[in-house]
């Protein structure tokens, strides 16, 4: 009887691994194709999967060329890395008052925060852009950043909460005892201890952020405020016959994250585990 058990197994084992394989192919087929299509020429494009004849870095040199296209860049990382800063204070500092309280009401305004990530965007661009209005911020990248810290919060608080929860009271009763006040305790005993959720919240909220269109669309109007998605859309309707260069900016566009979610990959799927363990 172990023999049959041990060859399904054996079978299961190759359909997972070509599941994977072909997910994999899947997902990286595209992005081969954009990177081996922003160092061609323009002719070469439609040879699709092809090695170019020599490396185009004239098209790199086009889109730098361009007035805004390095600005955008600038607008971005600053719009990602404020929205990160800001969603990570608030957060970690709301979601230890949450995970440290059993009150009913703690566990409602818990709730509260989780359920408003089920309200579809779409249900709020109307009232959103009323506000925005009224604050006078249309046209700023303050508005990008506030409304992606507000999209951030939910998701922090999930993953805050979970983690925390796992961390013993015994530090907190340390802490205290030894006179440390209640915001001493979580700056410099509990959120060290958060290094592995925090880079999880940083890479998926920064991730979400860079590459938000929808916003920066509605509430930016001048080249020089728009973001890295704003640009690629910008510069696809300008350089439409210039695929070369379409390409190069689609590569810069998509490098930074990735990057950055390579050099902090350990820490997210611990993170990621962790959090999901010690709810």
């Amino acid at each position: 009887m172990s023999k049959p058990l041990h060859s399904s197994e054996n079978w299961l084992r190759v359909l997972q691994y070509a599941v994977l394989y072909t997910a994999t192919l899947v997902i990286l087929i595209p992005v081969l194709n954009i990177v081996l299509s922003s160092f061609k020429t323009n002719e070469e494009i439609n040879r699709v999967f092809t090695l170019p004849s020599s490396l185009q870095f004239a098209n790199y040199a086009r889109v730098f060329a361009s007035s805004y296209v390095l600005m955008n860049i600038i607008n971005s990382v600053a719009v990602t890395g404020i929205t990160i800063l800001i969603s990570i204070y608030l957060t970690s500092m709301a979601a230890y008052s949450l995970a440290r309280r059993n009150e009913p009401f703690f566990h409602f305004i818990y709730f509260l925060f989780i359920s408003a990530s089920m309200i579809p965007i779409a249900a709020n661009l109307v009232p959103l852009y009323v506000l925005i209005n009224k604050l006078r911020l249309v046209d700023t990248r303050t508005a990008v950043v506030l409304i992606s810290i507000s999209s951030a919060i939910p998701m922090g608080i999930l993953l805050y909460t979970g983690f925390i929860k796992g961390i013993s009271r015994s530090l907190d009763e340390s802490a205290s005892i030894d006179g440390c006040g209640r915001l001493n305790i979580f700056l410099k005993i509990i959120f060290p201890l958060l290094r592995p959720v925090t880079v999880t919240y940083a890479v998926i909220s920064s991730i979400n952020v860079w590459n938000d269109f929808l916003m920066p669309l509605l509430f930016i109007r001048s080249p020089s405020k728009k973001t890295i998605t704003l640009a690629v859309y910008s510069f696809m309707s300008e350089y439409v016959n210039d695929w070369g260069a379409v390409y190069a900016l689609l590569t810069i566009a998509f490098l930074l994250p990735v990057a950055f979610f390579i050099y902090n990959q350990k820490h997210f799927y611990g993170g990621m585990t962790d959090g999901a363990v010690k709810m």
